[in-house]
């Protein structure tokens, strides 16, 4: 028999959204798997909710769709599967001090460093949240061209030694010929594959592959003229000519294919 207390609770309990939505997908959406799937897909989908959608976001901070880090495969399309929310604040105090910087004010930089910085910035927060923006992504949520943003993000490459986690990086897409350099060239002073992935922002996967691309151009290069490496290891001449360097680099008598080792300048 069902006592005063329990008759309560069950009626202040079918006032919750959970229930609600649980009800409606066994008595009007035609739903006939039963109320234990048709919870969990309600949980799921109030998860997202709130993830796309929560209650308090900090200012200056807006949520993005972001591809998710843990995307499948090469392929360049992505899917509605593929998304992951990320909260990405629009700019923090050592930017505006960037931007606000008398120097490069009147070296007319202090935008283009303000720009350089947050780009960085929302990268690798997208990537701490499970996510990893594209170039398009960070050309909407800016307002500039992918181009601008291509150069800027190269600038802070170059100055600070890392490697930001784009989508093109992470996923490999795109040509990265400095990204597999640089793997290779930590995999060549001794850095394990698992502490490359981790310190460059790369999935496993990639650095694998790009350490047994530079291993088969070795082996190659030591019999076949530079003009037919490419072709035989399905690389680009950028990239075979940037493995060539590091081959020669940290290996300077190994034996090579004379129209090897004489290849083109600045291929």
């Amino acid at each position: 028999m069902t006592t005063p207390k329990d008759y309560t609770a069950t009626r202040i309990k079918k006032r919750s959204l959970p229930d609600l939505l649980v009800h409606k997908f066994l008595t009007e959406y035609g739903y006939d798997h039963g109320p234990v799937i048709a919870r969990a897909i309600v949980e799921d989908i109030l998860a997202t909710i709130e993830r796309c959608y929560p209650e308090r976001v900090s200012p200056q901070t807006v949520v993005w769709l972001a591809v998710r880090l843990g995307t499948r495969g090469r392929q360049k399309g992505i899917s509605v599967s593929d998304l992951v929310p990320v909260q990405l604040r629009m700019y923090n105090e050592s930017e505006i001090e960037l931007l606000t910087d008398p120097a490069l004010r009147k070296g007319r930089q202090a935008r283009r460093a303000f720009n350089r910085a947050r780009f960085a910035r929302w990268c690798f927060k997208a990537y701490e949240q499970g996510g990893v923006l594209t170039q398009l992504d960070l050309s909407l949520l800016s307002g500039l061209s992918a181009h601008y943003i291509s150069k800027v993000l190269c600038e802070y490459e170059t100055e600070t030694g890392e490697i930001v986690p784009t989508r093109g990086t992470v996923h490999d897409l795109g040509p990265a010929v400095t990204h597999k350099g640089e793997v290779v060239r930590r995999w060549l002073r001794h850095q394990s594959p698992v502490q490359i992935a981790r310190e460059t922002k790369h999935s496993q996967a990639s650095v694998d592959r790009y350490i047994a691309d530079y291993q088969r151009v070795r082996l190659l290069a030591q019999k076949i003229p530079f003009a037919d490496l490419p072709a035989l290891t399905g690389l680009s001449e950028g990239v075979v000519d940037q493995y060539m360097e590091l081959l020669q680099d940290f290996e300077p008598d190994l034996t090579l294919c004379q129209r090897a080792a004489e290849r083109p300048m600045g291929a």
